[in-house]
């Protein structure tokens, strides 16, 4: 993304988040910002909004399948960016407004990455050593499954990673027997 586009994505976004920190609706309004582009990642709507052979009428239509939610913030949010004709940048205003809300909020989504399913019992034991190592608040947990890791596991947050897999083990001896 340029700087310009950038720029107006973010006029959208601060006052925006600024007013759900100041209701006390962070949860709330992320998890279903999350659904949203969750639905836009899976379907081919962010072209759909982008193009410029497609009618506002639309874009609006399309858009305002997302009113109607339990926050009539986001609700409200969406009416701005229709009344504006922004809708070519929902998708971006909804991820910076994600990337906002998670860095104010310090609560990231962490993922683990594993050869085998961890237990509840590990992941429970694993979340305070995260939370203490990386400063973050865990959001919530997502787990992969990795075979080529051949053990242990790696840790991502906040775009900070933990590599405890036999696999870069075996990389850094690999790398001080040159």
């Amino acid at each position: 993304m340029d700087k310009k586009r950038f720029a107006v994505v973010e006029k959208y976004t601060t006052p925006f988040v600024q007013l759900v920190i100041e209701k006390g609706q962070q949860k709330n309004v992320f998890e279903q910002l999350h659904q949203m582009k969750d639905i836009l990642d899976d379907t081919n709507l962010v072209a759909f909004l982008s193009h410029i052979g497609v009618d506002d009428t639309e874009k609006e239509k399309s858009l305002r399948y997302f009113q109607g939610s339990d926050s009539l913030l986001i609700d409200n949010f969406i009416e701005v960016i229709i009344h504006n004709h922004r809708e070519d940048l929902f998708y971006d205003i909804l991820v910076e407004s994600l990337h906002q809300l998670e860095m104010i909020s310090n609560e990231f989504e962490v993922t683990i990455k594993s050869v085998q399913t961890l237990s509840e019992t590990q992941k429970s034991k694993i979340i305070p050593i995260v939370e203490r190592k990386f400063g973050l608040q865990v959001r919530s947990l997502k787990e992969e499954l990795d075979a080529s890791l051949i053990g242990g596991f790696i840790i991502t947050a906040n775009n900070k990673t933990i590599d405890a897999s036999i696999k870069r083990q075996l990389q850094i001896v690999k790398e001080k027997l040159k």
